[in-house]
């Protein structure tokens, strides 16, 4: 079963003006456009398990080859093979359409395509790439005007936390513990064969979210200080004023993880809640290691970038009204068609939407009707 995207016009419009504007602040900040293959080797995939093979939409024509299930790993196979000589750090810029294969009805598989813009920089030599990827992305989203009541919340957290989680903890129910965790599910916690002091710590983890510094502090003092929540403490405090700036709150969630196997170290979500929905309208992190494998020789081996959901940006997004007059052009003698034609060019050069009815139109009735046919707001007669 497929789920096939069929935009309306309103639709459409709002999709190329999200997309335009943030096309903008990426050019802004130095990005460069890059055009990914929508095409996959599953082979890539498979290798550096990026997502469960069920969940690949595989070619008929080709079993080797899948449609893209995101866009990074395309762009980091592109910069070690064509782009391998440019100068790094890249910072690349992408728009397009990526596909998931979900669970239908009755078992049957639905495919879903979905429409994403992102950015990508790799092999930056800084400690700390994370702060201008976050400063494009509240900056990206500022340009953007979000409906009345929309609250920002950007969830950050390091899957390396998890690790840590599971060393002091899950030593031998690792897999289950983790998977508990992730998922929220309190009942399958409580089952787990593990002592109960343990069971109350992840317990207490497990619903551990918030203001950073809070949620570093109780870390601090379960797993002692480290390098981890160290480097965590300083991002939050760089990142704290510019999201303030914003009007963005910030959140550490340690039992975050990403769905997709991509990320390791910072991960993130910029999340919008409107009127009591949710939506997620971007993600990203680290991915260091999918940079090695495709190059192992790569002298600055990190990688981080953003996805933004375009669907669910146009759910929350207000419309553009600057551009809103259409105008229509008409003429009632043949011999005035070279004048409407200049006349519409002339429009045309200050940017002003119109449209030119090519035959003779003689009376107010017909231009009501032909206004109206073409989605105008106002008629310009040429005499």
């Amino acid at each position: 079963m497929t789920d096939i995207k069929e935009f309306n016009l309103v639709d459409v419009r709002k999709n190329s003006q999200i997309i335009q504007k943030l096309n903008e602040v990426y050019k802004l900040w130095g990005y460069e456009e890059v055009s990914p293959s929508m095409i996959n080797d599953i082979e890539t995939i498979k290798g550096r398990e990026v997502i469960n093979q069920d969940e690949l939409i595989s070619l008929v024509s080709n079993k080797q080859l899948c449609l893209r299930p995101e866009m990074t790993t395309s762009i980091v196979k592109l910069i070690s093979t064509r782009l391998i000589n440019k100068k790094r750090p890249l910072r690349l810029w992408n728009n397009g359409i990526i596909f998931e294969k979900k669970e239908g009805y009755k078992n049957s598989k639905k495919i879903k395509e979905k429409i994403q813009s992102g950015i990508e920089l790799i092999g930056y030599d800084t400690k700390f790439p994370e702060i201008e990827i976050i400063n494009i992305l509240f900056d990206s989203i500022d340009k953007l005007k979000l409906k009345e009541n929309s609250r920002l919340i950007f969830l950050v957290s390091n899957t390396s936390i998890m690790q840590l989680i599971l060393n002091k903890y899950g030593r031998n129910q690792s897999e289950l513990i983790k998977k508990s965790m992730i998922n929220l599910d309190h009942d399958c916690l409580s089952n787990i064969p593990i002592e109960d002091d343990y069971k109350s710590a992840l317990k207490t983890l497990m619903f551990t979210r918030g203001n950073p510094n809070e949620v570093i502090n109780k870390l601090t003092n379960l797993f002692g200080k480290n390098k981890i929540i160290d480097d965590l403490s300083f991002l939050f405090n760089t990142i704290k004023p510019i999201s303030e700036m914003y009007g963005i709150d910030i959140q550490l969630d340690p039992t975050f993880q990403p769905h997709l196997n991509l990320y390791a170290g910072i991960v993130f979500q910029l999340i919008c809640i409107n009127q009591n929905e949710k939506y997620v309208i971007a993600k990203g992190g680290r991915y260091d290691e999918l940079v090695k494998y495709f190059n192992p020789k790569e002298l600055c081996p990190n990688g981080i970038g953003f996805s933004v959901s375009i669907d669910n940006l146009r759910k929350i997004i207000l419309t553009d009204d600057v551009n809103n007059k259409r105008v229509l052009i008409l003429y009632k003698d043949k011999e005035l068609l070279s004048k409407a034609i200049d006349e519409q060019k002339r429009l045309h050069s200050i940017n002003e939407i119109s449209i030119l009815e090519l035959n003779p139109c003689s009376n107010t009735e017909d231009a009501s009707r032909l206004m109206e046919e073409n989605g105008c707001n106002d008629i310009l007669w040429i005499s």
